[in-house]
């Protein structure tokens, strides 16, 4: 990480300061023996109008260049980073990135025996969130698009359009798996204690019955969970606690169901099928109990 340019001068002082041969060279004519310089002292005495050695205005200079050259290292080390983590040899990030670049009803050319597009259309990349995992000698790749800002599975006909495009793309001989299903189910039983000063009986806010906080904390949980990451029970409770006229929760149980699959018991963690989580209010067993603060007033 770059240093600050106070941080280069500073220590361009202490180097100076222990050089005998520069001894000769000082803050003030008139203040015999102050070698060693600092930043802060520099500003305070080119803000003053007094005269400032030329000398302690060089090593500014000299730490203004080595402040530049160390952010442009920190640059460049950012960029190979990136690029070691994103090209050839092709990694798990790769397949991901690479998924969210398919343009949809654009066909493949070959171009000096690499297949690209002809035409760069950002409006028909269809892919809005994809993760890559390695499963039984096969790299599966999890797809989602967003329709109305609503993470949503592929269409048949999009979906085996994408996969051809990936057997056009991915290296020889690895074989690609996509996956791109309806969210994974949550339910919830749990027990809220609720301010009811704040939420009415049906959980939505008193002064706005078209919003339920707790609804929209789980919601808002699942939609910033990191595309196919790990849903963790504390951490969804959590942003129960945080939603506006909750007092308390408690989750005695969350179950998890896949598209197409049965509902099952999480224990501390669960994770999706699909990359992503939507809850069932429906079926989720939630019990209300209300909390009203009260205090005495002195007469």
């Amino acid at each position: 990480m770059s240093r600050s340019i106070t941080e280069i001068y500073d220590s361009l002082c202490v180097a100076k300061a222990s050089m005998q041969e520069l001894h000769d060279y000082i803050i003030d004519p008139n203040l015999q023996g102050t070698i060693l310089d600092n930043s802060q002292q520099l500003k305070i005495d080119v803000r003053s109008g007094s005269k400032v050695a030329i000398w302690r205005l060089w090593l500014w200079i000299m730490a203004v260049g080595s402040w530049m050259v160390e952010k442009l290292f920190d640059q460049c080390k950012a960029d190979v980073a990136e690029l070691l983590a994103t090209t050839k040899p092709h990694t798990l990030t790769w397949y991901a990135n690479e998924s969210k670049k398919y343009q949809y009803g654009y066909p493949l050319v070959r171009i000096d025996d690499v297949f690209t597009y002809d035409n760069d259309d950002p409006n028909s990349r269809i892919i809005k969130y994809a993760a890559a995992a390695e499963k039984n000698g096969k790299v599966l790749i999890k797809v989602a698009k967003e329709v109305d800002d609503v993470m949503t599975p592929l269409t048949a006909q999009e979906k085996t359009l994408f996969e051809e495009f990936w057997a056009k793309w991915r290296d020889a001989g690895v074989k690609v798996e996509i996956v791109s299903l309806a969210a994974d189910i949550i339910k919830v039983t749990m027990e809220i204690v609720r301010d009811r000063l704040v939420l009415d009986a049906n959980n939505n806010l008193i002064r706005d019955n078209s919003i339920n906080p707790v609804n929209l904390a789980i919601d808002t949980f699942c939609r910033n969970l990191e595309f196919d990451g790990i849903l963790r029970v504390s951490r969804l409770q959590d942003a129960i606690q945080a939603a506006e006229g909750v007092v308390d929760v408690k989750i005695s149980q969350l179950y998890h169901k896949p598209a197409g699959g049965n509902y099952a018991a999480v224990n501390m963690q669960a994770e999706s099928v699909s990359g992503y989580f939507t809850l069932n209010v429906n079926d989720s067993d939630i019990t209300m109990r209300d909390y009203v603060t009260t205090k005495v007033l002195p007469i």
